[in-house]
């Protein structure tokens, strides 16, 4: 976690040794100042939001875009009691109350579903994911694969171009092809949106193995399209 409570304000620890509870499950928080990383709270016993996980400088720098009051929020299912924290939550309880997930490490295709089903209850929900070489190659082959010169669809005033993955394993675009949430990229400062399968069809294309469609965005027009700000 990067907030907490302190009394009434919510924050990141100040100083090392700082303690404070868990607003969500009532546990004890330990401020962590790592020397390499970013400051942090942690669970004494364990965290409370099973999908919690590592948080660097990528994750901070994009929930700083959104009001503190937007950052880290705890949703719970009031008949299971199940409970998760949305990365950022902006307009909760409004129609257009949206939930971003920031995701820098790898997740499993199970995690994904459990996740989309879990913040789509009454919400609009966007993924936000890291495309980087911190453990693979994986950034190498997503710069491999953009082609915004071969194949060019127009859908409501954007314009998405159809490629191929170009590295070994084609998992990881087939895998975020099948989201049901909206899907975005972020390698180094740019921004993709990646077609689902609703708007596949409006590309009036049927995708096969390897192929996607990407929409390039700047981080403006994400953050307003995230806010709903036209």
């Amino acid at each position: 976690m990067l907030y907490a409570w302190i009394g009434n304000q919510k924050r990141p620890p100040a100083l090392k040794g700082e303690r404070t509870e868990c607003r969500d499950c009532g546990g004890a928080l330990i401020a962590v100042l790592p020397v390499e990383n970013v400051l942090h709270w942690r669970h004494k016993g364990g965290d409370c939001d099973p999908w919690s996980e590592p948080e660097g400088p990528w994750h901070l720098g994009w929930k700083e875009h959104f009001d503190i009051s937007c950052r880290e929020i705890a949703l719970r299912d009031m008949v299971t009691g199940e409970l998760h924290r949305a990365d950022v939550l902006v307009a909760d309880g409004t129609p257009g109350a949206t939930v971003l997930e920031l995701q820098h490490s790898p997740i499993s295709e199970d995690e994904r579903i459990a996740r989309e089903s879990f913040y789509r209850r009454g919400r609009r929900m966007f993924w936000l994911v890291h495309v980087h070489n911190e453990n693979s190659f994986l950034a190498t082959y997503f710069g491999m694969s953009l082609d915004f010169g071969s194949r060019v669809v127009n859908v409501d005033g954007k314009e998405f171009a159809i490629m191929r993955w170009m590295g070994p394993n084609k998992q990881f675009i087939e895998k975020w092809k099948r989201a049901t949430a909206h899907v975005f990229f972020n390698i180094g400062p740019h921004i993709f949106f990646l077609a689902g399968p609703e708007l596949s069809k409006r590309l009036g294309w049927t995708p096969q193995r390897g192929e996607f469609a990407l929409c390039r965005l700047t981080r403006d027009e994400f953050i307003k399209a995230v806010k709903l700000v036209d």
